[in-house]
């Protein structure tokens, strides 16, 4: 086979997108000291391509050139070529990524960026066509232009180079103590999403639509404070037509990246494992503020997934799924109507294809992405038909049609696990557990928490990112420190053992050695420990996840009350403060960092469970606690006084005789303690009041089954008055 004529450096890897290169006719490095001590040694400049192994575009540029051998030729010939998986090196990444915009105005993948031997960049952009088209330059024509610039304008390339570079070092100009104006910083966010707001299909702008998942939770946030309609309103349009269209799979659950239409219905078909955990801890969080039965029932759809699909033999999770499959995007998920009729036959097939909106074209192959076209609501009246009937009908079609997908030639999943983005998931399924009452969820995330920890976590204290094929490797960056500590506060919160914060407190203490600002404030993303890049980045801003700092900040924050650790409290207030001029340049960017910033500015909700676990009364009282979104409260339990040296918020409470209680502090006000779910509820400062014309699919059911059973018994009333057995 012609892939393997050829065997690269990168066939010693153990990074599925770099071994994905390995066969590649380029001469590929992966990034390390081999390389660079060559490029400098020949006087030779860096080709450095970054990419991921579910990334569309980094498939298409290495078919159409890092396949071609004349291409490859040109490139060994020229250059040190250096291919870089940008989940296993974030830090790199987000170095060069924005190096990139500083060059030419936009970022993306995959990166070609062009450096000298020291690793500066000069030259480059994201993905080039082997010639000219799209307006962006041939490959070819770009290496040419490159090897020039290199070889024959030094001067130049110095100039260029150190621009560059000023803009990567940037340094704070904020100090801790300038004070952040939170609420009105986040009204003015708010402000500036409603007036980007999509108010037909949701979503931001009038072009393609992301996932923005920190975005809609500062909605949300913003709706708890001030009670705004506006803002639940366009996070219940924007999350319902996201789970109707087709960046859902509508059949297995789970989301794709981002949909390449303003409707929502034509995705890219990645599926990525931060996704997903962030929505689905967006849908949770909806399903306690709404109380509507699609915000429940999505991340449910998710979890499944990600435990049928995405879920490792250890019990932690993969970091996502191919785009393409056999070379063609979403072709896995391409439905023709023939297919429709032949897997269900033409009744269940017309219903079906109402439903997901599947449509031919005569003499032409129709490839349908399955979204909700017709409501239940609507079919019902379509279709003339009853709805116990339309749902069984969907129920078995649904069935029928997934487990024909199932044997199509799947979409590769990318088999690493990565322990920030395993974090991110372990908080999800917690919440779910939480919320939910999927009593299995509380389960899959403690296994995937003692697997991070055992696995990820060494002996002398320093957390690795990356777990592949049986190797922990990978200093972790910020995010990988950031988002653990968050899933170990969420273990604590749901499991109530407190092993979960001993270990919470061992992280933070290491996340503050190797990543904190002591000067300036806020984290670096990159450790002390960690390789020295040509900048030591502090990111802010929220991007595809949220900002590292931002959660980093939140957890200490929480951690900080939790403990009584006054230093976390001083570090947070610290980090929030230090970004205060890039927040108030751009607080719509920033929202994570509001929402941390709207913690510590809060009145926290302090409410401390006493009593056995298994008692049923602790059930309805913890219960009746989640019902309601409620960002801004920390969770605690005490029995018998045994958390108190480690939670000291918990010190002092204590059953009721010896029935299990629960004490609350809110608004400088702390209750006497009370024993029932009910008593707790009153309590609780509620939530805005709020009415949403959601479709309500199982309560439509449940109508109807009550208005066709009241049918019957009339009817059957009648049979036995006239057959005299009533009188």
């Amino acid at each position: 086979m012609k892939e393997l004529q050829f065997t690269n450096r990168l066939a010693n890897e153990t990074s599925p997108y770099l071994l994905q290169h390995q066969h590649n006719p380029v001469d590929w490095y992966p990034w390390g000291h081999e390389a660079h001590a060559r490029a400098k040694t020949e006087d030779k400049p860096i080709f450095l391509s970054i990419g991921y192994s579910s990334c569309h575009w980094c498939h298409v540029m290495a078919r159409e050139s890092f396949e071609c051998e004349e291409t490859a030729r040109i490139m060994n010939e020229k250059f040190i070529n250096i291919k870089v998986d940008r989940e296993e090196r974030p830090d790199i990444d987000a170095v060069y990524m924005k190096s990139i915009i500083s060059l030419v105005g936009h970022g993306g993948w995959p990166i070609s960026l062009f450096l000298t031997p020291d690793c500066k960049p000069y030259f480059g952009g994201t993905y080039y066509p082997p010639a000219t088209k799209y307006n962006r330059p041939g490959f070819s024509q770009v290496l040419g232009e490159a090897f020039t610039l290199y070889k024959e304008q030094k001067d130049t390339l110095e100039i260029r180079t150190q621009k560059i570079l000023e803009k990567l070092r940037i340094p704070e100009s904020s100090s801790v103590n300038d004070l952040i104006a939170v609420h009105r910083l986040i009204d003015e966010a708010v402000q500036n999403m409603e007036e980007r707001f999509d108010a037909e299909e949701g979503g931001f702008g009038s072009g393609m639509k992301f996932p923005e998942p920190m975005n809609y939770t500062m909605l949300l946030r913003h709706w708890v404070r001030t009670g705004a309609d506006e803002s639940i309103r366009m996070l219940d349009k924007t999350l319902t037509k996201m789970a109707e269209g087709g960046m859902y799979d509508q059949l297995g659950g789970g989301f794709h990246r981002y949909s390449t239409d303003r409707y929502w219905r034509i995705p890219h078909f990645e599926k990525m494992l931060y996704d997903n955990a962030l929505l689905a801890k967006l849908f949770i969080d909806m399903a306690q503020a709404t109380k509507q039965d699609l915000y429940s029932e999505v991340p449910r759809g998710i979890f499944k997934y990600i435990l049928g699909e995405m879920t490792s033999p250890e019990g932690a999770f993969y970091s996502g799924q191919d785009a393409d499959t056999d070379g063609e995007e979403g072709r896995y998920y391409f439905w023709e109507t023939k297919e429709f009729l032949d897997l269900l036959g033409p009744r269940k097939a017309k219903v079906m294809a109402r439903h997901f909106g599947v449509t031919s074209s005569k003499g032409t192959t129709r490839k349908n992405v399955l979204y909700i076209k017709e409501s239940i609501e609507n079919l019902v009246k379509l279709e003339g038909i009853a709805i116990f009937e339309l749902d069984h009908i969907l129920r078995t079609s649904k069935e029928i049609l997934l487990q024909a997908r199932g044997k199509r030639s799947r979409p590769f999943t990318d088999q690493k696990i990565i322990t920030g983005w395993n974090g991110l998931m372990i908080t999800a399924f917690a919440s779910g557990y939480m919320v939910l009452h999927g009593k299995n969820y509380l389960k899959v995330a403690i296994r995937a928490g003692e697997f991070l920890w055992n696995n990820m976590w060494t002996e002398n204290g320093v957390l690795l990112r990356i777990y592949s094929n049986g190797e922990s490797k990978i200093n972790g960056c910020l995010e990988d420190y950031a988002y653990f500590l968050e899933a170990l506060i969420a273990l604590y919160e749901a499991s109530f053992d407190i092993i979960w914060i001993e270990r919470a407190n061992h992280l933070a203490d290491k996340m503050i050695d190797e990543f904190y600002d002591e000067k300036d404030g806020g984290f670096f993303m990159s450790g002390l420990s960690s390789e020295i890049l040509i900048a030591r980045l502090k990111n802010a801003a929220d991007e595809a996840i949220p900002s590292a700092n931002a959660i980093a900040i939140l957890s200490l924050l929480k951690l900080g009350h939790l403990s009584g650790n006054k230093r976390y409290l001083e570090i947070g207030a610290n980090s929030v403060n230090a970004f205060k001029r890039r927040i108030d340049k751009s607080p719509a960017a920033h929202t994570g960092i509001l929402a941390a910033a709207d913690f510590m500015s809060c009145s926290l909700t302090e409410v401390i469970f006493t009593g056995d676990l298994e008692n049923s009364s602790f059930e309805d009282m913890r219960d009746s606690l989640h019902q309601d979104y409620l960002p801004n409260k920390v969770i605690a339990w005490n029995k018998n006084s045994q958390a108190s040296h480690l939670l000291p918020l918990t010190e002092g409470k204590s059953t009721i005789d010896g029935a299990p209680a629960v004490y609350v502090c809110q608004q400088e006000t702390c209750h006497p303690p009370v024993n029932s779910g009910k008593a707790l509820a009153s309590l609780l400062k509620p939530p805005p009041e709020i009415r949403l014309n959601i479709f309500n699919y199982d309560k439509q059911i449940k109508d109807a089954e009550t208005e066709e059973q009241g049918k019957f018994l009339g009817v059957m009333d009648q049979i036995f008055k006239h057959s005299g057995l009533k009188k």
